[in-house]
């Protein structure tokens, strides 16, 4: 039976039906005295009972409640005698199994009404279908979860940024205090970047924010001992439903022996720029070279320009490099930083 009626407008009925089938959702009501409960035909159908099949009681909804949820719900003349004795409202959710043996969630309220007197009269109820709720928050329940092991377990330090750029966590980096980069606020972390290295990370950086394009990066981060590491830092965009950037996610990486003893580093090959710089430090010019290695001043000229490894051959190479090591200058190649030159 419908619960309330709508002063004979026949609309209302209709209308308080339409909300019942669309929103999942079924009223009751029950006389305190004769302890007499009604269902609305929502009620019904939410419990997967046919209408007047069965009389709703406060028993009859308990045994439909799953078993684990049942131990968690008090009994049916609990819930009567404390909504009577202390006017408490009821409020819960719980699983239901239907007679068909479908699942369904659901939320429980209702309240105690008193008559004119001031006395318990009748209690009011409803029962909404929550279950594409909860599997909704079940979903993004296992997503965090996942979320927070991958943080717990990878080899980096993570960090959350929006989409202005702007640092807004790290999440991660509490547990690299002792051994780790220095934990500072948010929006300073440039300052823990090598002197170096931060013109070019804020510049690559200002760009991905701009443009939304993924952001790479290598540079030395101070750690708590006063000592510099190099990390390699990525970050992506993650981007909401209009395609704009909602919040950057990045990963810094401690690369640091990798930068020192990276076994499968080409071979080390003379620079143009280190040969410019040796023939600065000899004061030779670049016919003093040419004759030198016997080679053309074309070709030293066009060979100084790239600021690169020389495209040359391997002999070649021998002749540059030992001319200037018998000149005496030492060509350097270091793991970390560009080649140089330096005097004996």
């Amino acid at each position: 039976m419908i619960l309330f009626r709508f002063g004979g407008d026949p609309g209302a009925a209709d209308m308080f039906r339409f909300i019942e089938e669309k929103l999942g959702v079924g009223t009751w009501h029950s006389d305190v005295l004769s302890g007499q409960m009604h269902g609305s035909r929502g009620f019904y159908e939410l419990l997967g009972l046919v209408p007047g099949t069965v009389a709703p009681s406060y028993d009859e909804i308990a045994r439909s409640i799953h078993p684990e949820d049942r131990r968690l719900n008090r009994g049916a003349k609990d819930v009567l005698r404390a909504m009577l004795l202390d006017g408490l409202p009821l409020n819960r959710e719980f699983r239901i199994i239907r007679p068909n043996g479908q699942l369904r969630w659901v939320h429980s309220q209702a309240e105690l009404l008193l008559n004119a007197d001031g006395e318990p009269a009748r209690i009011l109820g409803v029962v909404i279908d929550i279950t594409d709720h909860r599997e909704s928050l079940r979903q993004l329940r296992a997503g965090a979860e996942r979320y927070n092991t991958l943080i717990r377990v990878v080899e980096g330090l993570v960090w959350t940024a929006g989409p202005d750029g702007r640092i807004t966590s790290q999440q991660n980096w509490e547990a690299a205090r002792q051994d780790g980069p220095l934990l500072i606020s948010v929006n300073d972390w440039m300052d823990l970047l090598h002197e170096e290295d931060r013109d070019a990370a804020l510049k690559k950086w200002s760009l991905s924010v701009e443009t939304g394009r993924p952001y790479t990066v290598e540079y030395r981060l101070l750690h708590s001992d006063a000592t510099y590491r190099w990390h390699r830092c990525r970050a992506i965009p993650i981007l909401n439903l209009d395609g704009n950037v909602q919040e950057w996610l990045g990963v810094s990486t401690d690369v640091h022996n990798e930068k020192l003893f990276d076994l499968s580093a080409s071979p080390s090959r003379l620079t143009g720029a280190q040969m410019r710089a040796a023939r600065g430090i000899l004061n030779w010019s670049v016919r003093q070279l040419a004759d030198q290695t016997g080679v053309s001043p074309a070709v030293v000229r066009r060979l100084e320009e790239c600021d690169g490894a020389l495209p040359m051959s391997d002999e070649l190479m021998e002749v540059l490099q030992k001319t200037f090591s018998d000149a005496g200058i030492e060509l350097l190649f270091p793991q970390v930083g560009k080649p140089g030159v330096r005097p004996r």
